[in-house]
């Protein structure tokens, strides 16, 4: 992500009552053709990959990449993208993925965008619908968002944007099962016309997400990026296939976020209560703390965060957080916690998380827009 995003250089867009039921059906359309090709994955095709059909083109960990492979009689030498498909696994929670996946308004998107690093500038310009206390996952936006592209720094080659809707949820397949989904699909309105010195792209993208153990949820992503201008196809393909592996780090955002959250309300509660007074020693390995080494602990990072134990040197482990500041900073801070306090954090409930969130946001009225023009800038500290 970019130090900074840019300004919005749009206006907020005005939906009517009627645009809004439209991007309802097209979203509820899109999403039910989405299933219906995992659903065929999962029962028809065995949770296999046919690779008559598709050709691996890239892998991280334990997700791969394959792009669909021209038809028999097709022209070989076509600049049309093909789709991509984007299968796996990733670990922790489907409710931690969501929290990292869902994200209605621009500083959730600034935070998200620090852990992903999946845009370089974005906007919210109108929020159709925002996540509920009933249900947090829930979302529908249109937004604006900037890609850097390869030599976009020369004069050879302009920045992607994409005028689109984003919907998540999390929904049941007919066997009772929760899926969560992500849609990115590219929309247009008088409104957001062509920007200078970029070239306005194109895509459609939906996954699929869902629990398999209680530490392993499985992913699937089908789609295609179209950036336009007439990028060469290997230059394109692997950076779509990058953007679909980035769904990988959804859960590690879900739990950072969690972990800020954590971290705030503890913060609130020592400020009415005080921090307690603990043994002077570590609280994982119970090492006690004598000599040399009690000048040691009154470094700020030798207490864990969340439970103000004492952490040794060995024991202690360092997270970046990242936090927007009241005045509109991005700030990614490096705070220490213990094991027993992670774990805990890990095995909360990210719908807490994403409630309190949604009170923050929406403090008086949780169906006001979210929209901003503002300037915003942002740095790390």
């Amino acid at each position: 992500m970019k130090g900074r995003f840019v300004v919005n250089p749009f206006p907020t867009v005005p939906l009517t009552p009627s645009d809004q039921a439209q991007l309802h059906d097209l979203v509820n359309s899109l999403v039910k053709a989405g299933l219906e090709r995992y659903t065929s994955y999962l029962k028809h095709d065995d949770n296999k990959v046919d690779l008559h059909r598709w050709k691996l083109v890239k892998s991280r960990e334990t997700a791969r990449v394959y792009m669909e492979k021209p038809g028999p009689g097709s022209n070989q030498d076509s600049q049309d993208l093909p789709s991509l498909l984007c299968v796996g696994t990733t670990t922790g929670q489907l409710e931690d993925l969501m929290f990292g996946v869902v994200n209605p308004t621009l500083e959730v998107m600034r935070i998200k965008a620090s852990y992903v690093d999946d845009l370089s500038g974005a906007a919210v310009l109108a929020n159709v619908e925002e996540p509920t206390m009933d249900e947090p996952f829930k979302s529908l936006v249109v937004k604006w968002m900037e890609l850097d592209i390869p030599l976009h720094t020369t004069s050879l080659v302009k920045n992607r944007d994409y005028i689109y809707a984003e919907a998540t949820d999390i929904i049941e397949l007919p066997t009772g099962e929760r899926v969560g989904y992500h849609l990115l699909h590219s929309i247009n309105f008088p409104q957001t016309h062509e920007l200078p010195h970029r070239i306005r792209g194109n895509l459609s993208i939906c996954g699929f997400f869902r629990q398999l153990s209680p530490d392993v949820t499985e992913i699937f992503v089908t789609g295609i990026m179209d950036p336009a201008g007439g990028l060469v196809r290997h230059l394109v393909i692997p950076n779509m296939a990058t953007t679909f592996l980035s769904t990988l780090k959804y859960t590690h955002c879900g739990q950072m976020k969690k972990l800020a959250w954590m971290l705030e309300k503890r913060y609130k509660e020592s400020r009415l209560l005080g921090t307690p007074n603990k043994k002077v020693q570590c609280v994982t390995c119970r090492a006690a703390i004598t000599g040399r080494k009690l000048g040691d602990f009154g470094k700020t990072d030798a207490t864990c965060k969340l439970c103000f134990c004492y952490v040794c040197h060995s024991c202690k482990i360092h997270k970046k957080i990242s936090f927007v500041t009241p005045d509109m900073l991005l700030a990614k801070r490096k705070v220490t916690f213990c094991g027993l306090c992670l774990a805990e954090a890990n095995k909360s409930d990210a719908s807490e998380a994403a409630r309190a969130q949604i009170l923050e946001n929406y403090p008086t009225n949780r169906h006001t827009s979210s929209t901003t023009s503002e300037s915003e800038t942002s740095s790390n500290s």
